[in-house]
């Protein structure tokens, strides 16, 4: 009998303990300045300002990736093109190019200054990566679609258009937890 209410009061203890960490930690975000983190959390006016002047200025320089796609397909769709590899290569210079001014022509609000950094260097990785792509496109422009891929992935396109999307993301997060109904057309 004694072994069977040390262990049914040990089995209690135990899910009481459970029970009070569990409680623990939902409990809060430890912040102490009042401000809730989540879909309740208020962006200051500075965010706000910048948040909102960010979004149209990613949409402009973002509406160039229709005609991008379009030149892609015209250089490497059938076969060899090299005019058509240059004028991608171009293209697409000038977008990565526009859209690293676009970013930092604003000024964001302290809160965000790390997230938009994160943003401005990825962007210009981009523009590295776009330079290069130019000059790899008119020394040997790829014959096919796959190898346009092939070259894209050896310099690295694929781990800068990540951490460019990545950053832009967290801010986008920002934007929406603090209750913005905005788009920063992240994941184009």
């Amino acid at each position: 009998m004694t072994s069977t209410v040390r262990t049914s009061a040990t089995f209690w203890l135990g899910l009481l303990a459970v029970l009070v960490l569990t409680l623990a930690a939902c409990g809060g975000d430890g912040d102490d300045d009042g401000e809730t983190i989540g879909p309740t959390r208020t962006s200051s006016a500075e965010e706000i300002l910048y948040l909102e002047a960010l979004a149209p200025a990613l949409q402009t320089v973002n509406a160039q990736l229709d005609g991008l796609d379009e030149l892609r397909t015209q250089a490497f769709g059938d076969g060899p093109d090299p005019a058509a590899a240059d004028a991608y290569g171009v293209a697409y210079e000038t977008f990565a190019s526009e859209r690293l001014a676009a970013i930092e022509a604003l000024t964001p609000s302290q809160s965000l200054a790390a997230e938009h950094q994160a943003l401005v260097a990825a962007a210009s990785d981009g523009v590295l990566l776009a330079t290069d792509l130019r000059t790899k496109l008119s020394e040997s422009p790829p014959t096919s679609d796959a190898e346009f891929r092939a070259l894209f992935g050896g310099l690295d396109g694929a781990a800068i258009t990540s951490r460019y999307a990545d950053a832009c993301t967290a801010l986008q997060s920002d934007a929406t937890s603090g209750g913005l109904d905005i788009d920063l057309q992240c994941l184009l």
